[in-house]
């Protein structure tokens, strides 16, 4: 009996934690593939699908930057629990319309803006709350933030092929529908998180300006941060432009689009499931240059349009190095940032890659529009291929990770000491019990 109310105390938040991620990430790849193939089969027009695409990315920008603030007035359970309430009943809308053949494409592209406005906040509150539920199961931290990735990667390879599946067998409707009952699942899954919540006295409060000022004190955090921009180049790009275009260019199926999808999310499935295991053996830039490098076979495979298998074994070999190092750079953040300055420097690495993701997709919208696909292609390839001369000429001696994965997470920056610390941990139904931590700030 004693067991099994430490499993249930200590574990089951991780675990519904960890399921909440993976249905949310099973929505987004869902709907990746979705939305931009309703609209460029109601409209034909790629114009139209760049345009919805940047309106489900530009509300981002803004949220994020505040879902920060959002979460220490609030709290991170209550975050997540409106954001995927508010989220649902948006999206339930949207069957609505069609039955009722008013979805117009301007109208099914502000409700997609008003859904993402709440993706940000929900989503790093689920973040912000890693540490604290990692440290509750006693899991350490890159293992948690590598089951998540790899959780993405797996749903990664489900959703697509489900969303294909669901838009062949039983149309665009249903497969709005199919969408409405996830986010319904999502809802009680938040639900059951905050209903066993531990109620918690905020941190001291803090501003934007402290943790700009953490991000220029702190090297490692802040040039890990710049070198991983030049990934949401392409980002949502590739999933809500570059491949659909290409499908619609060849005249091939959405079922291949659904495989394209699934076979990236599969590698990076696999690198993130080894991030979680052997986290320490990993090194940022040669895991960077790796990533660089990935990018540009990907657009490559595409531009000389390769046969199938070539094309879907060379998807699944790019996603491998995403899958670590977005487990990294997750987990190098959430070590380095002080607690109660996570959530606004986690709002500013979401505003900043947010932001260079709705001005790629609009402007590779515009792009593929005047030029063509197989220009927009080469004009990829050529840019990653010079990032990945700029990642081997700036690489630095010491590496990020290897100066970060020794790390314990941070408390609040009043209470940080250059000293051995016992703390007391105290959870509901559970003797005290003692652990110690030791805490460095460089």
């Amino acid at each position: 009996m004693l067991l099994w109310t430490r499993w249930a105390t200590h574990k089951t938040p991780m675990k519904l934690l960890w399921t909440a991620e993976g249905t949310s990430s099973l929505v987004n790849q869902f709907m990746q593939l979705l939305l931009p193939w309703y609209v460029l089969s109601t409209t034909g027009s790629l114009l139209w699908t760049g345009f919805i695409g940047f309106c489900s990315i530009l509300p981002n920008i803004f949220s994020s930057l505040f879902g920060g603030q959002i979460i220490d007035k609030l709290g991170r359970s209550p975050t997540m629990l409106g954001c995927e309430v508010t989220q649902f009943v948006l999206l339930g809308t949207i069957p609505v319309l069609i039955a009722c053949n008013i979805a117009y494409p301007w109208l099914i592209g502000l409700i997609i803006f008003l859904t993402c406005f709440f993706d940000a906040p929900g989503q790093l509150a689920r973040t912000a709350l890693a540490p604290t539920f990692a440290r509750y199961a006693e899991v350490p931290l890159p293992r948690a933030t590598g089951v998540v990735e790899a959780l993405d990667g797996i749903m990664s390879v489900f959703g697509p092929v489900l969303g294909g599946l669901c838009i062949a067998l039983c149309g665009l409707y249903l497969s709005w529908v199919a969408v409405v009952i996830m986010c319904a699942l999502i809802v009680l899954l938040s639900l059951t998180i905050y209903s066993r919540r531990n109620r918690r006295p905020h941190p001291n409060p803090t501003t934007f300006s402290d943790a700009w000022a953490v991000l220029k004190k702190d090297r490692v955090l802040r040039n890990s941060i710049l070198f991983t921009m030049p990934f949401f180049i392409l980002g949502q790009s590739w999933e809500l432009l570059i491949l659909p275009g290409y499908i619609f260019h060849h005249n091939h199926t959405p079922f291949y689009l659904g495989l394209l999808g699934a076979a990236f999310g599969l590698g990076a499935f696999i690198g993130a499931l080894h991030f979680a295991n052997t986290a320490r053996k990993f090194k940022f830039f040669t895991l960077l240059t790796a990533n660089y490098a990935a990018y540009t076979l990907s657009v490559l495979v595409l531009y000389y349009n390769f046969s199938k298998p070539v094309v879907l074994t060379a998807t699944l070999m790019c996603g491998i190095p995403f899958g670590a190092f977005s487990a990294m750079i997750s987990t190098l953040i959430l070590l380095r940032a002080p607690e109660n300055l996570r959530g606004k420097i986690l709002g500013i690495f979401g505003t900043a890659s947010y932001g260079v993701e709705s001005v790629c997709v609009l402007g590779i919208a515009v792009f593929m529009h005047f030029v063509g696909l197989q220009q927009t292609l080469y004009m990829m390839a050529v840019l990653f291929g010079a990032l990945i001369i700029i990642s081997l000429i700036g690489r630095q001696k010491n590496d990020f990770w290897a100066e970060t994965s020794g790390k314990a997470p941070l408390p609040p920056l009043q209470k940080v000491k250059k000293r051995k610390v016992l703390l007391l941990e105290y959870k509901p139904g559970m003797p005290p019990r003692r652990t110690e931590h030791i805490w460095s700030q460089k």
